[in-house]
């Protein structure tokens, strides 16, 4: 079998089918949540169109030791902690059992010591390993191809090294990670997107968690002089996900620019 090289470690291996996203939410996301069906829908802004798909973007990236490390590191951990339906949401719970000890313009934020039993470096690696992946390689995908090799070697260097676990969490990226307290929750799942070049930052969804990733200072410099003060890279918060902005944006694209086709159409009428 031809070895080739591994993007993270740089070793010459049979390399594996990564996952941008982690396959499990797929799942997750088609098994516990209703309507019930064999795959999600897929909403694409390239494609102009929103169909039922269980295509997952894949691309031979990572040798079994670093898909191993990332799964150890975060993946599973995490995709554990994310909302499996409105009565299963280990992340939520947690914070509703915690005090968040920062009180910034009329808002409360958790640091990772305020959540006693959650393992907040999971999460740091977890958000870290998404981030670089998309911006790593280009994953043959016109949603995300804006982000492919954008990321400043100064910042890829860091993560890498970080992610090889050679090093410690880079002091100047910054983390939100933000919990869904909406009555009603809306199991969302994104792939990564932002803007590198003008704002230095990437978020993504996973059902109930929504992860900002901020690279410097400059990028928020609130965010970034708050957390320094306070000696962390990472904060908790609630959010209302069917009030936030990427919500409406995608209900407005689903309303409007987006046809839905195949099943989908049918099951809303536009066959």
């Amino acid at each position: 079998m031809t070895e080739e090289k591994c993007e993270l470690c740089a070793e010459y291996s049979s390399l594996k089918k990564s996952h941008l996203m982690p396959k499990s939410i797929y799942k997750a996301i088609t098994r516990t949540f209703h309507p019930h069906d064999s795959a999600p829908v897929w909403a694409s802004k390239s494609q102009q169109s929103a169909y039922y798909s269980n295509s997952q973007v894949t691309k031979r990236l990572l040798c079994g030791a670093c898909e191993d490390r990332f799964n150890r590191h975060g993946e599973k951990y995490v995709v554990g902690k994310c909302m499996k339906n409105t009565q299963a949401f280990e992340l939520k719970r947690l914070l509703d059992s915690s005090s968040p000890s920062i009180h910034l313009n009329g808002s409360s934020y958790f640091a990772p010591k305020d959540i006693l039993k959650l393992n907040s470096e999971k999460f740091m690696y977890f958000a870290a390993s998404i981030v670089w992946r998309v911006t790593a390689a280009d994953w043959s995908n016109d949603d995300i191809a804006s982000l492919s090799n954008a990321l400043p070697d100064h910042f890829k260097e860091q993560l890498e090294q970080y992610l090889l676990k050679k090093a410690e969490f880079p002091r100047d990226i910054y983390i939100t990670v933000c919990v869904d307290d909406d009555v009603d929750p809306v199991p969302i799942m994104s792939l990564p997107s932002g803007d590198i070049e003008e704002n230095m930052h990437i978020s993504f969804f996973i059902p109930g968690i929504k992860f900002n990733v901020f690279f410097g200072a400059e990028a928020d410099q609130e965010l970034s002089s708050n957390l320094s003060r306070l000696g962390i890279n990472m904060i908790y918060m609630y959010r209302s996900f069917r009030e936030s902005c990427e919500f409406q944006q995608m209900r407005g694209l689903l309303g409007s620019e987006l046809s839905p086709k195949g099943k989908l159409a049918k099951q809303l009428g536009r066959s």
